[in-house]
């Protein structure tokens, strides 16, 4: 996609609007009054469209009207548009302006586009405006979005056949279903957590269930836990771009310890996902180290994600960014984003495979995680405090029937 350039106004109506000077017969310097009625009040309206913004402002009072072209800079700011998660437009109609000057009431009328003329136009993003300065206008360069690959284009790796020929095995805990916004089921004897988080269950309309199905174990005698996440969340344009939440199987045994004490990570993450709907989200592993033993969410803490398969276009934190780094591991390449979570303050940095992998990975983490180190991210002296796997969901109608066995050695 090439870039284009986007207009947007800053929060001053009449800085925006850039009205012109007058000659004044007394020489007086007028006052300006802007009103507007609150929001509340406004039942309906539309967004201001960048590109139909008046290029010229006229002026009428009781001496001749000069008119008066005013030149619009156009300034870069650091924050990239797709990095806003959130953010509010201005309602046209809550703009209303008067002039008042001496008693006289000054008729101002602006001319710009017409809407009919405008082929495409974004709104305000009133977060993404800079408060240290004040600015008539800025750009934002918007980035293409990946589209999810196809079986066909796959990743290629070969999977170890122990651990797809596993078999379900008696166990204690019967089958469980768990569709509130925070079960979790501990699996005794066993290193994992079964968890239905779904953070941001206030932004989301309908359920979410993550249920545990089995215990399975290989001929080797390596244990997976038998999975299903079943997602029925609407897509609701506001909250697109909200990750609602995360179905994932945690694990619970030997974390704190430091990296270089870990002698592996392996991990097996198989997956057979049916979307009735567009569906959004991916499967990734998610892991956060830390100085300080015991410590998973102060802003001291890393964040490392590996995403091994994406479904609607979904991009991590700092993808707009570009890549800082690449890779190749686990039978595939690999490109490296990083940002802050603007929520936890916590960098993340987030490793997306050029090709998604077709229902199943396999390989040891600790290859990835001292990856990380190698780079500098994190020290080996750092300790791993989370690890876990499973998916982000934003919406869709999808079942997704999985097996991961995930351990810490």
């Amino acid at each position: 996609m090439k870039s284009q350039l986007l207009t947007v106004v800053a929060l001053s109506p009449l800085a925006a609007y850039a009205l012109p000077q007058h000659h004044r017969k007394c020489g007086s310097k007028p006052t300006v009054v802007t009103t507007g009625d609150p929001l509340s009040d406004i039942t309906s309206f539309t967004t201001v469209p960048v590109e139909s913004l008046p290029k010229k402002t006229y002026t009428t009072d009781y001496e001749t009207p000069i008119t008066t072209e005013t030149p619009i800079t156009t300034i870069t700011t650091p924050l990239a548009y797709s990095d806003v998660t959130t953010f509010s437009v201005v309602p046209l109609e809550s703009l209303t302006y008067q002039t008042y000057q001496d008693g006289y009431v000054d008729t101002i009328v602006t001319t710009g586009l017409r809407l009919t003329e405008v082929t495409s136009f974004t709104v305000v993003p009133v977060e993404s405006i800079p408060t240290t300065s004040t600015f008539l206008t800025f750009t934002i360069t918007p980035t293409e979005t990946p589209t999810p690959a196809s079986s066909s284009s796959a990743a290629s790796y070969v999977v170890g056949g122990a651990y797809a020929k596993a078999t379900a095995v008696s166990y204690k805990v019967p089958a469980t279903e768990q569709c509130g916004n925070d079960d979790r089921l501990t699996l005794p004897g066993q290193p994992w957590t079964v968890a239905n988080s779904m953070y941001n269950a206030d932004q989301m309309v309908g359920k979410q269930c993550t249920n545990f199905d089995s215990i399975l174990e290989t001929v080797d005698g390596v244990k997976e836990v038998k999975w299903t996440s079943i997602t029925n969340i609407k897509k609701v344009e506001d909250t697109v771009a909200v990750c609602k939440g995360y179905t994932n199987i945690g694990i619970g045994k030997n974390l704190n310890k430091k990296l270089k004490d870990i002698k592996s990570i392996p991990a097996y993450f198989k997956w057979d996902r049916t979307n009735t709907t567009e569906f959004r989200g991916s499967n990734l592993f998610d892991f956060i180290t830390a100085p300080t033993e015991g410590d998973f969410k102060s802003t001291a803490t890393s964040e490392f994600m590996l995403w091994v398969r994406i479904w609607g276009g979904q991009v991590p934190i700092g993808y707009s960014r570009g890549p800082v780094a690449t890779f190749d591991m686990f039978g595939a390449s690999w490109k490296l984003y990083e940002g802050q979570n603007p929520a936890s303050g916590v960098t993340v940095r987030s490793m997306l495979v050029d090709e998604n992998y077709d229902g199943v990975f396999q390989g040891d983490l600790k290859e990835w995680l001292d990856a990380m180190a190698d780079k500098g991210y994190i020290s080996s002296n750092d300790y791993v405090t989370v690890g876990n796997a499973g998916t982000e969901v934003f919406y869709g109608n999808a079942v997704m029937k999985a097996t991961v066995a995930l351990d810490i050695n």
